[in-house]
């Protein structure tokens, strides 16, 4: 993979996890509300941790691919 092919992959995995945290931030605008019934706020608080496992595992592959050498300088 090359400089550009590496920036390129990046970039798109940083898109990702930019999607995911405004879809986490949105489900927990609306976990904010007082007045919510516990089995919906029970399946947002999951839909939040599995959103957050996403996002690391790819923030993972984003570093991973940022640590390998690149096959042309």
């Amino acid at each position: 993979m090359d400089r550009e092919e590496r920036a390129e992959l990046v970039s798109r995995l940083f898109a990702l996890m930019t999607g995911k945290l405004e879809d986490a931030a949105g489900e927990a605008s609306e976990g904010q509300g007082k007045d919510r019934d516990a089995r919906e706020q029970i399946a947002r608080a999951e839909r939040i941790e599995v959103v957050a496992r996403d996002i690391g595992l790819l923030a993972e592959a984003a570093a991973a691919v940022l640590r390998c050498p690149s096959d042309q300088n």
